[in-house]
């Protein structure tokens, strides 16, 4: 009888330490929550215990949904050489003591393929052989860089398009899609693409005949598809990852508009794909469309004016007759669901702009080497958002 108390006290003394050690290990995760990103990796090395609750994919993709507005800043290009092309913008920073780049910026040789969601894909010449490209994914927030591809020189010349598929809201995986051009006639066009798996560390590939030419290159990707801007022709292209097809994307129009519209810019923001239609460089005029979820159309989610924005920067207005001066380089939701704010590349700065109540202000001056030029607005601006990420790569 004595022996039966005793192991019900031992197990009643187990299942007490037990649920100890659940509400420590919740109470830990919890705290782990609220930390940057940065110092969370730095905590890896505490224990094996801290270490397998920080590389569990679960935990990554619950931090990135609790932290989802953690958006610091954008990486602009525009400097010529001898400059990095690149430079930083903060959101947070003094506009009179402009912010650090990152240091990726500054790899000798980088040229920098795209950024998606806190991960960045750069290439760069083979260490050993300079005829040679190799081709990384990188978290800077860890330091963790991976070699995903080598090509040599013929192969490279074909590459026409490396984009990064990345959703930590959705997983602590991502994609890279490689899209090569294998021939090309007068009205055809085929392609390979290549998608590399970070999850079954595995690539997968298809032939695609095309009849229309796509603006590759800075793919923006959106809810399982990567969209491609034809900066020349106007129009959108998307390639579909469980469908296996590119296809061309029904874009929409500003009505009542007497000057011709140009899509100024193409990205995304909370989830969502968003394309901004301008009359520059004749109006100042602005509609910005969000793209329905399965891609049937767009609504209107902002038509309004940069008059607010010239009053305040006259420079970027026009002198005798030229062009309005101004570049879109991105978009993202506030704060609150209301806000809509889009960051433009000015003459002499980069600001940013609020949609909805019209009001502004400077981001920081342009850096040595990156001058404005009104022709800038007849090529593809480059701009990704910078944000902090718990992926492995």
């Amino acid at each position: 009888m004595a022996q039966d108390r005793r192991s019900l006290e031992k197990r009643r003394r187990c299942e007490a330490s037990a649920a100890a050690l659940v509400d420590c290990l919740d109470m830990l995760i919890e705290i782990l929550m609220q930390l940057p990103a940065k110092q969370i990796f730095r905590t890896k090395a505490v224990s094996k215990e801290w270490y397998s609750i920080i590389s569990d994919p679960i935990f990554v993709v619950n931090y990135a949904k609790r932290n989802s507005k953690s958006l610091s800043g954008f990486v602009l290009n525009g400097r010529r050489a001898p400059s990095p092309e690149f430079f930083f913008v903060s959101l947070r920073g003094n506009t009179s003591r402009p912010a650090r780049d990152p240091q990726f910026i500054h790899i000798p040789q980088i040229k920098i393929q795209n950024i998606c969601k806190g991960l960045l894909c750069y290439s760069q010449p083979h260490m050993d052989d300079s005829g040679f490209t190799s081709y990384y994914v990188c978290n800077p927030t860890s330091g963790q860089t991976k070699r995903i591809s080598v090509l040599d020189h013929s192969d490279n010349r074909r590459v026409m398009s490396v984009d990064l598929a990345f959703d930590p809201l959705k997983s602590a995986f991502y994609n890279l899609i490689f899209v090569t051009e294998l021939s090309r006639s007068e009205s055809q066009q085929l392609i390979k693409i290549g998608t590399y798996s970070s999850k079954t560390q595995s690539w997968t590939y298809g032939l695609h005949n095309l009849a229309y030419e796509v603006g590759f290159g800075h793919g923006v990707h959106c809810n399982g598809a990567i969209y491609w801007r034809h900066v020349r022709n106007n129009s959108v292209s998307y390639f579909d990852f469980e469908a296996n097809c590119i296809q061309n994307l029904r874009i929409p129009q500003m009505t009542s508009e007497p000057y011709r519209t140009n899509i100024g810019y193409l990205g995304e923001s909370g989830g969502r794909l968003h394309l901004v239609r301008t009359c520059r460089p004749s109006s100042i005029r602005f509609t910005v469309f969000e793209m329905k979820d399965d891609r049937s159309g767009w609504l209107v989610k902002c038509q309004s004016d940069f008059g607010d924005l010239v009053a305040c920067f006259p420079r970027m207005g026009r002198f005798a007759h030229g062009p309005y001066q101004f570049n879109l380089m991105n978009l993202f939701e506030g704060e609150r669901e209301e806000d809509l704010n889009i960051v433009l590349k000015i003459p002499g700065a980069v600001v940013q702009y609020n949609a909805k109540d019209k009001t502004s202000r400077k981001l920081r001056g342009l850096p040595r080497g990156c001058v404005y030029s009104e022709f800038s607005f007849f090529h593809s601006s480059k701009s990704y958002q910078c944000i902090e990420t718990l992926a492995y790569i």
